[in-house]
């Protein structure tokens, strides 16, 4: 299990994440706080996570673009789409470089969160830190020259 850094950074989002293939019920507007976090890993370095400090992936077969999706049907039984809230605003945590923002899955599983343009997963198979899910085709978010405050 790789070592989790104490190297957690928040930032308000506006929904929680759903770390399953479901959708899920829109929260009144002055619901939770949803949020991004920044992770350092002993594989793949600092990438960002979920609230739960579960590294977050992308996936090359994916063309949100073009509303075409890779990951669709039994490879959500592995891949989690990050979902979001239609409308809600997004906000990278402080020194992150990039944009956060949601795409709708044209297989009806909801909005997904975008981290410059690439729909964002969780892996079935990582506990808070683990990098398991890289491999052909998937990536960890990576995320550079960012200084997390508090951070060397």
């Amino acid at each position: 299990m790789a070592a989790l850094a104490v190297a957690l950074v928040p930032a308000l989002v506006g929904a929680a994440p759903a770390p399953m293939p479901a959708p899920m019920p829109a929260p009144a507007s002055s619901g939770p706080p949803f949020t991004v976090l920044v992770v350092d890993t002993d594989t793949q370095g600092r990438v960002l996570s979920d609230l739960d400090g579960l590294v977050l992936y992308h996936f090359d077969g994916d063309q949100p673009s073009t509303h075409v999706f890779g990951c669709t049907g039994s490879c959500l039984t592995t891949r989690h789409p990050l979902l979001t809230t239609p409308g809600t605003s997004l906000h990278l945590p402080p020194g992150v470089p990039g944009t956060l923002a949601a795409t709708q899955r044209p297989d009806g599983v909801g909005d997904q969160v975008t981290y410059d343009g690439a729909p964002l997963y969780t892996y079935a198979g990582d506990q808070p830190g683990d990098t398991n899910g890289v491999a052909p085709g998937w990536h960890a978010a990576q995320v550079s020259h960012v200084t997390p405050p508090g951070l060397p």
